[in-house]
């Protein structure tokens, strides 16, 4: 299923390649309908309007989120796509959970956001910490995103790094389902789950609908765990009391955040316009979302924040314009 953010009906069917004059048709990979990336995409590419040539469009796919845009920007399926440096750095280095380096992605822009790493708890289960559930002490219904999504695929390097897995989770009498963001919070409240583990930023759809109908904990990572996984580009961080509805405690969580990527196919003009309308549009991005105030465009160019993979000739091009580089 695709949306369509038309920025301007005119040059239907354009090359992507096209020259600074030339209308171009823009792909921007985004997450499913709903998600956080989904909005910003849209936000974003209308931002993006008055610096894309006349008759320009921005489509915004509801597809594939971090690790998946990663590879369809790889296969040249979209011009622009949103990541985590968690899934580019690996991608770009050739490690799990690619099969193969993925020599054409390129960094366009870093730290847009702060996503943290969530544990989902329902108070009724009883379940208070990660112990209870990697000693066997407590058997969990664990729900997850789709697998091989960054947020599926980071459940797995955390318990990992606990020591167990799946199958450990199975043998003890509970259960990992994948399902859909929008079938979380039901599955929930209808009692055929007990734990829902995911990658959110504040006002993350999924999470707040969840910790809105139900009664949640959010479980704290241990120190040990925390300092584990910043071998898979993580961070120490506290997710803030009050983040979501019923989260009266700070917790200590990792985190990362959502980085735009491009290709080298992709015309230096396309990618300049989309670093420029995000950078010199800092201020609105909260209108788009909230988890957007946290952008900081003097940190935009990182290469930690864009995965360490080589930036796009036009992301240079604008950031050493506006001195950023």
């Amino acid at each position: 299923m695709r949306a369509t953010l038309l920025i301007c009906m005119l040059g239907a069917g354009m090359s992507p390649l096209a020259s600074a004059a030339e209308a171009a048709d823009v792909r921007f990979a985004t997450c499913g309908l709903g998600s956080s990336w989904y909005n910003y995409g849209a936000g974003i590419g209308e931002l993006a309007k008055a610096n894309l040539p006349a008759g320009s469009s921005v489509s915004v796919l509801p597809v594939a989120c971090g690790v998946g845009n990663v590879k369809l920007i790889q296969q040249g399926e979209a011009e622009l796509g949103m990541s985590f440096p968690t899934a580019t750095k690996p991608g770009c280095e050739g490690r799990a959970p690619f099969e193969a380096k993925q020599d054409k992605v390129r960094g366009v822009l870093g730290g847009l956001d702060t996503y943290y790493f969530g544990a989902f708890v329902t108070a009724k289960s009883g379940i208070t910490s990660w112990d209870q559930i990697v000693s066997g002490d407590r058997k969990v219904r664990l729900i997850t995103a789709k697998v091989g999504g960054t947020g599926e695929q980071t459940v797995r390097q955390v318990l990992d790094a606990y020591g167990v897995d799946y199958e450990f989770i199975e043998a003890q009498g509970g259960s990992v389902k994948s399902l859909k963001r929008a079938a979380t919070s039901s599955a929930v409240a209808d009692g055929r789950a007990d734990m829902w583990a995911h990658i959110v930023t504040k006002g993350h759809p999924a999470a707040t609908e969840l910790t809105t109908v139900n009664q949640m904990r959010v479980l704290p990572l241990s120190g040990a765990v925390i300092e584990k996984m910043k071998a898979h580009g993580f961070v120490p961080a506290t997710l803030p009391a009050g983040t979501f509805p019923g989260q009266s405690e700070a917790v200590q969580t990792i985190k990362t955040a959502t980085n735009v990527i491009s290709r080298p196919g992709v015309s230096d003009e396309v990618v300049y316009a989309f670093t420029k309308a995000i950078v010199e549009n800092d201020a609105k991005l909260g209108e788009i979302h909230a988890a957007l105030t946290q952008f900081d465009p003097k940190s935009a160019a990182d290469p930690a924040l864009n995965g360490g993979c080589p930036l796009h000739p036009g992301a240079v091009r604008y950031y050493k314009e506006a001195g950023l580089m």
